[in-house]
């Protein structure tokens, strides 16, 4: 059997695994009686920015929505369980969907996850957390939109949250019954807990993409080499690492990576959340866009800080002169993201959740 399974592909096992997916109510009975919510398609992979995402909306959950359980649910095994946990959910129970950047055909497993979610709880409020969207404008493009289309304006109970103005625009225009809300994205949630005096700053860190979302291609090598001729020495970082991430797992691989920030006297980044972790450690940043319109839309969260600075290109002659105006602030200032968003994000989804 095993070996069998090991030539299926992902669409076939999912198939086979929701057919059977009744066999794992014992794992879920206990809380049949029990108000919760459920977390689910939480990654497993190592990009720590999503990472960041599952374990800042869990805080945010567990701080805010006290009366609840909270379960998680990895995106591998929403087949494997779905059927077992449509059993043990109530109508008054809450399904939480990740936020992050893979709304649209970019990455279209994980949106085709969202879909099967979403249609498989048609009587429970469904949160979609901070989100960008973006689906091509193309063939491609267009005909996984309107799937997406079709399946989410069907669903009366979903609510979405986009996490810049150019999201929910879009989300505005797709979906013209949901309840959209726009908010940052749930790390900056995590702003204020982490030990910024940690370490003494030693090196300039550049976190820059290798994925079909990087835009620099060779121009990366040529900045960083610019980089360690001019200033000595410089980290190469990355905000994915080479492993899976188990929740057990997950709060030492961030804070380990936490530590690399905390280090930096400056960080050169595209990564979204590269920037974000620079805002969590109070690193100074010098972050350009990505393919797409979240680095920019998010930084418009940000945009009155003045150690982070958002660039159109990585010219080595822009970045030198940032480097030297950043590593001359005087005082870094702050924004209170729980005070200013997240409690107001708070009130209007019990006020939501009541209706």
């Amino acid at each position: 059997m095993n070996f069998i399974i090991k030539y299926l592909n992902e669409n076939t096992l999912n198939k086979i695994n929701y057919i059977f997916s009744f066999r794992f109510y014992n794992e879920f009975k206990k809380y049949k009686t029990k108000k919760k919510i459920i977390h689910i398609l939480t990654p497993l992979h190592g990009n720590m920015g999503d990472q960041a995402i599952v374990y800042a909306t869990n805080k945010y959950l567990r701080d805010n929505f006290k009366d609840y359980n909270i379960l998680e649910i990895y995106r591998r095994d929403i087949y494997k369980y779905m059927k077992s946990l449509k059993k043990a959910v109530n109508p008054e129970d809450l399904i939480v969907l990740i936020g992050g950047g893979n709304m649209g055909n970019l990455w279209i497993n994980e949106e085709v996850d969202r879909r099967f979610v979403i249609k498989n709880f048609p009587n429970n409020k469904i949160i979609s957390m901070p989100q960008t969207i973006s689906f091509t404008s193309d063939s491609d493009g267009d005909m996984e939109l309107a799937k997406t289309k079709n399946i989410y304006n069907k669903n009366n109970n979903l609510i979405l949250i986009s996490r810049e103005k150019k999201s929910y625009k879009l989300m505005q225009e797709y979906f013209e019954d949901k309840d959209i809300k726009l908010n940052p994205d749930t790390v900056l949630y995590l702003n204020n807990t982490v030990d910024t005096n940690k370490y003494k700053r030693e090196y300039i860190m550049t976190c820059l993409r290798n994925d079909k979302e990087g835009i620099l291609g060779n121009k990366k090598d040529v900045l960083i080499n610019k980089l360690k001729n001019e200033f000595g020495q410089v980290v190469e970082y990355d905000t994915v690492v080479n492993k899976t991430i188990f929740k057990e797992q997950r709060e030492k691989e961030l804070n380990d990576m936490f530590d690399k920030f905390l280090k930096a006297k400056m960080v050169i980044t595209d990564r979204l959340h590269g920037m974000v972790f620079c805002v969590i450690t109070k690193t100074p940043c010098i972050v350009t866009k990505s393919i797409d319109h979240k680095v920019t839309g998010t930084y418009e969260w940000i945009e009155d800080l003045n150690y982070i600075k958002l660039v159109d290109d990585l010219d080595f002659n822009k970045i030198e002169l940032l480097i030297e105006e950043l590593s001359n602030i005087d005082k870094l200032n702050d924004i209170d993201f729980k005070e200013k968003y997240f409690n107001k994000l708070t009130n209007t989804l019990k006020e939501l959740l009541m209706a």
